[in-house]
């Protein structure tokens, strides 16, 4: 019975503490917490810390990072969708609109800029070593040291790896903001993890030309493939050392030893193959570098973390211990350049001890192996040896080899509303048998489509196809022809001239027949009419009188009265007196 009241008691105690609330972020001996408060966890002044909602932080870092290589940690600031950041820096409404009550106009500074006349400094006490005070004072915190940054909106922290164990991490940061004279206020916390390794982490992509789908490790035989290595290295820590890359392509093709970051390698057979790549970089040794005058060490994790969280109000001073004194706490000025943060889910979960993460196809993919690293070769020739490994599994497949266009017939199909100009294209391939097959017809530039069909293709022993296009116009067109399965692609292309006027109908033909017929059969009775009425007898005088004509009466001959003549078949008498035996 007593042994269950001590445990209850114990409990009790333990659940008090874990709810408790504490400060995240411990302050060291100096900090001045008049000037930098800090809040515990769930205090309520945060809510209030910023006019018109909550200031969301992004961190991110450019690790996993190669052991003696530098890391850099970055931080954006994003604001209420209701305000900007001005070019100078400063917060302005973006919109009309009212908060608690209170009317704000757009362009109008969120927190208006108060007149200093006092010397700017960091939690520490160290000055700002910047001519312009900035509005923002980032303080992070990693292996029980602090780095003070003061920046705007944006900013980033750039440290050595030197001596620094491997394994996983996690960077705290603290952002304040200045609001009036010796008065920051704390936004809130953010932590990003990061991870330092031995192993150097680069990526692989994978590609080959027409592949269906990129990234799927399924490729086609007799086709090369592009291996291609990006190594991620931010801080250009591998700039001067010597790599070299040792292939092994898993088809028993023997090894290939390159110092380019791109091969490129032909599986002449099918199946499924582990392609391997092996990095090798010699990395000129720091230490064998001859002293400088004022040499510098950046500072390393202590060996004995003594900082301990404490829940002492802002008031109340502080006794957290750190292993760097007051003196010795760094102000860090801005990073020229941002790194963008590489892998946003790496920061967020970590990396796993002795684990690999590994993205193969054209996606990039970041390895990363954690193992005990020996920095000093056994021959201690001033010369750092780091190593990096990949391997994947890929398929080989039987693609399509090759596609050509053998023959090109044009012919005329007549429907019932128009006539039809058909193409019909002969077409044929080499390799596994095509699923589909596609065709467009383009301009004489070949630039410009017109068309565009895709079929399924029906199983069958050989590989021929006739396809057959319509044309309503004469002219000159590009023709190009594709057939895909599912690993492969081929293609094949032709200029063809297409001439309507190359074929005629049947009821174009009888048409144009009949009228032929009609036209010579007018022509011949013209003729035939004109050859038998073509002699002229004289004409009598009583002829002339009984149609009460004088004889020296001049008489009109006309077309119209020669044709009267010919329809009642008197062609042998004469109205003109022109054809009369006597002078006119």
């Amino acid at each position: 019975m007593r042994t269950s009241v001590v445990l209850l008691v114990l409990l009790a105690v333990a659940s008090h503490t874990v709810a408790k609330p504490k400060n995240r972020f411990t302050r060291y001996p100096s900090w001045n917490t008049k000037m930098y408060p800090i809040w515990k966890d769930g205090d309520p002044r945060y809510k209030e810390s910023w006019k018109g909602g909550k200031v969301i932080f992004n961190v991110g870092n450019d690790s996993p990072t190669l052991t003696g290589a530098k890391v850099t940690f970055t931080i954006d600031l994003e604001f209420p969708h209701n305000q900007k950041v001005q070019p100078n820096g400063d917060v302005v409404w973006a919109e009309d609109c009212t908060v608690n009550g209170t009317k704000y106009y757009k362009s109008e500074p969120v927190y208006p800029t108060e007149n200093t006349d006092w010397e700017a400094v960091f939690p520490d006490g160290t000055p700002f070593k910047k001519d312009k005070r900035p509005n923002y004072v980032f303080v992070w915190k990693a292996w029980g040291q602090y780095w003070q940054v003061a920046d705007d909106s944006s900013s980033s922290l750039t440290i050595s790896t030197d001596d620094i164990p491997l394994g996983s991490y996690t960077m705290d940061i603290v952002i304040y903001h200045y609001r009036s004279r010796e008065k920051f206020i704390p936004l809130g916390y953010a932590s990003t993890q990061f991870s330092i390794t031995d192993q150097i982490p680069f990526a692989v992509s994978l590609d080959q030309v027409n592949d269906i789908v990129a990234g799927d490790m399924r490729f086609v035989q007799n086709r090369a493939i592009a291996f291609t290595i990006t190594l991620h290295d931010p801080s250009e820590y591998l700039s001067s050392a010597d790599i070299t890359f040792n292939w092994d392509f898993g088809d028993e093709s023997g090894a290939l030893i390159s110092r380019e970051l791109t091969v490129t390698h032909t599986y002449i057979s099918s199946g499924a193959f582990k392609p391997k790549v092996v990095i090798q970089a010699v990395i000129p040794d720091k230490a064998c570098d001859p002293p400088v005058d004022n040499p510098t060490k950046a500072p390393g994790p202590p060996a004995d973390q003594g900082t301990t969280e404490e829940d002492n109000t802002e008031d109340e001073a502080s006794t957290a211990s750190t292993t760097q004194s007051p003196q010795e706490a760094p102000a860090v000025a801005k990073t020229l350049s941002l790194i963008n943060h590489i892998m946003p889910a790496e920061a967020q979960t970590g990396l796993t001890t002795g684990g690999k993460r590994t993205l193969t196809g054209r996606a990039g993919a970041l390895v990363v192996a954690k193992r005990d690293a020996n920095d000093k070769p056994s021959d201690d020739d001033c010369v750092i040896y780091r190593y990096g490994s990949y391997c994947a599994g890929i398929e080989v497949f039987e693609g399509i080899e090759k596609v050509e266009i053998v023959q090109m017939d044009n012919t005329v199909m007549a429907t019932p509303d128009m006539d039809k100009n058909a193409l019909d294209i002969t077409v044929t391939c080499q390799g596994s048998l095509p699923k589909e097959v596609c065709s467009v017809i383009l301009d004489a530039d070949c630039l410009k489509p017109i068309h565009t069909a895709c079929n399924m293709v029906e199983p069958s022993k050989e590989c021929q196809l006739v396809l057959r296009h319509f044309f309503n116009d004469s002219g000159v067109y590009c023709i190009n022809v594709s057939m895909a399965n599912d690993v492969s692609l081929a293609a094949a292309s032709a200029r063809v001239n297409v001439d309507m006027g190359s074929g005629l109908s049947s009821h174009g033909t009888i048409a144009i027949v009949l009228g032929v017929l009609v036209l010579v059969l007018t022509v011949g009775i013209v003729a035939y009419t004109y050859k038998r009425f073509k002699s002229y007898r004289p004409l009598k005088e009583d002829v002339i009188a009984s149609a009460g004509l004088q004889p020296n009466q001049p008489h009109s001959c006309s077309a119209a009265s020669m044709f009267w003549s010919l329809l009642n078949r008197r062609g042998a008498v004469d109205n003109c007196p022109l054809l009369q035996e006597r002078p006119v």
